[in-house]
């Protein structure tokens, strides 16, 4: 069943709160039109999530005696008939010290709202403990990637220890339209500044990719 997209995000709109001198931002989940009833539960309790995420935050920085804040955006990278693949990114401070943030991408099938996995198609990663890791055939395409996005920042690729970090801590992911990959990775904090949106050319990624699995997803 279609729903009208003004009445299902109505109650998903953008959040600010102020909680005990802290504060909270939310974006609204980008507009999906023709969204199912399955796939608007599966936003809204995405959202959801973000929302509790940030309650604990507040809360922690209340138990800290500290002012605690939170901002949090999604943005709409894939939009077929089949999927609708969602990045999600957030930057917090929970401790009125530390500041730490996060970037991720999660699909879902557009009729049913369910979470699809990416890494069926595109093969790009290894599963293993729960979490995917960057196949090590694609490590210097990446390599390439954290050079250019780190050219104007030299402490970044002063260390060599980046160089196993591409293959050794775990991603998520996402296609975008013109075929190439979008990597997301699940870095300390410490090192996160190094660590941008890194991208895998469509060219690197082609040898992967289950070729009848994008098209029955309409996926570049």
């Amino acid at each position: 069943m279609k729903l009208s997209i003004a009445v299902l995000f109505l109650a998903i709109g953008v959040a600010f709160c102020a909680h005990a001198e802290g504060s909270i931002s939310i974006d609204p989940i980008p507009t999906v039109r023709n969204v199912s009833s399955g796939l608007n539960r599966s936003l809204v309790a995405l959202r959801a999530r973000v929302r509790l995420d940030a309650k604990y935050c507040m809360e922690n920085a209340e138990g800290m005696e500290s002012i605690g804040t939170y901002t949090a955006a999604f943005r709409k990278t894939i939009d077929t008939k089949k999927i609708i693949v969602i990045e999600v990114s957030g930057s917090m401070m929970c401790d009125g010290v530390h500041p730490s943030s996060y970037r991720y991408g999660i699909a879902f099938e557009r009729f049913s709202g369910e979470r699809l996995n990416l890494n069926a198609i595109y093969n790009i990663a290894i599963s293993r403990d729960h979490h995917l890791f960057l196949r090590s055939e694609l490590a210097e395409s990446a390599k390439t990637s954290y050079r250019r996005e780190n050219s104007s920042n030299q402490s970044c690729l002063a260390n060599s220890d980046w160089e196993q970090a591409v293959t050794n801590y775990p991603i998520t992911f996402s296609p975008e339209g013109n075929g190439s990959i979008s990597l997301y990775y699940a870095i300390p904090d410490v090192s996160a500044a190094c660590f941008p949106v890194l991208h895998l050319e469509r060219s690197a990624v082609a040898h992967y990719r289950d070729a009848a699995q994008a098209a029955r997803f309409d996926l570049p």
